[in-house]
């Protein structure tokens, strides 16, 4: 086969990996086995290429990836999130429509189809907040819960996430293709492991909920009764050692068990958003204060600083080495634009060299 087209700007194991994505399609949680008896993605190919099992042509379903706008990122290359990176079983690659930026802002914000009006509310209520501290809301798309979070986000002026289990061309339920189509035109993202063309199965929807709180550093749960799929979310988030938040209900209402039984096993309860910022130890600050972020922006004149001030994140410290790596800068550089941003009030210092922006 001819590589040239992309030699300089394609390495080969994204082309090999989304053919054998495509060719496990039907068996897909086989595929980290397959892959891992083989010594690269390009033998992996080749053995099913002998073995008259594959017959999808590299360059042609990157063609196809490219006419539908979709982003394929490995788990070898330094855009793919780190934070699911980190999970057990992340998937080899994802494919991303849209943007997924802000990663260390992420939570996932998750819950039953079957919301009730409270739900609704409470939902709107607390992604609307969230919003006005940066975050992004990662979620399913489904019914209920899910869609009011994205929408909340929407509403609201923020950045969802979407993260399905099919291919980014076979977009469900069929009632959320326009809340797809919306979340990309203001910015958001659509995620899946699943290649183009893979049809929705029963054990991909609790399998991708993997993903949704791998993604996040918190998974915030409304409304669930006992058996619901949301809970399946916040046992990867416990296995992940990420923050578990619930909103309590009415001992009444079968759609609260799920979130009051968590928070009797330790989930962080959460009247309101002063909850979720105090256990990520975030400052809680008045609603005045958010607005003169703009403001604040202003006053940072020097570029460096500004460039320094915008990659912090007010959820997530982030260490100077990293900064001085990810700018290709020197640490005295670094350090001196950060004592800036300190005075300013526009960054602080955790300890050990850890920032975070202040909004």
């Amino acid at each position: 086969m001819n590589m040239k087209p992309y030699q300089k700007t394609l390495p080969e194991e994204k082309l090999y990996l989304n053919v054998l994505n495509l060719s496990f399609k039907n068996n897909f949680l086989k595929l980290p086995a397959f892959v891992s008896s083989c010594d690269s993605y390009k033998k992996a190919w080749e053995r099913l290429i002998a073995a008259k099992k594959i017959n999808y042509d590299p360059l042609k379903e990157w063609e196809r990836l490219e006419k539908n706008n979709i982003n394929f990122i490995t788990a070898k290359e330094k855009s793919y999130p780190s934070l699911l990176k980190e999970i057990n079983n992340f998937p080899l690659g994802i494919y991303v429509k849209g943007e997924i930026q802000q990663e260390n802002n992420f939570i996932a914000v998750v819950g039953t189809r079957k919301s009730s009006p409270y739900g609704e509310l409470v939902t709107e209520k607390i992604v609307k907040e969230l919003i006005n501290y940066n975050f992004t809301i990662v979620s399913g798309l489904a019914y209920g819960i899910d869609a009011i979070a994205h929408k909340a986000a929407l509403k609201s002026g923020g950045k969802t996430i979407a993260v399905l289990g099919s291919g980014l061309d076979r977009v469900l339920p069929e009632g959320n293709k326009n809340l797809a189509k919306e979340i990309l035109l203001k910015k958001g993202g659509l995620i899946s492991e699943y290649p183009l063309e893979t049809e929705p199965k029963k054990y991909y929807f609790p399998w991708r909920n993997r993903i949704i709180s791998g993604l996040c550093r918190a998974t915030l749960i409304i409304e669930a009764p006992e058996k619901s799929g949301a809970l399946i979310t916040t046992r990867f988030a416990l296995e992940q050692n990420r923050e578990i938040f619930a909103i309590p209900g009415s001992i009444f209402n079968p759609n609260s068990l799920g979130p009051n039984n968590l928070i009797k096993e330790g989930a962080k309860l959460v009247s309101g958003i002063e909850d979720i910022l105090e256990e990520l130890n975030i400052s809680f600050a008045k609603k005045e204060n958010l607005e003169k972020n703009s403001d604040l922006e202003k006053q940072i004149n020097n570029p460096l600083e500004k460039q320094i001030y915008q990659s912090l994140s007010p959820v997530e410290p982030l260490a100077i080495d990293k900064i001085v790596e990810k700018f290709n800068l020197k640490s005295n550089e670094v350090l001196a634009c950060l004592t800036s941003l300190e005075l300013k009030g526009a960054a602080k210092d955790l300890g050990g060299g850890n920032y975070i922006k202040i909004n």
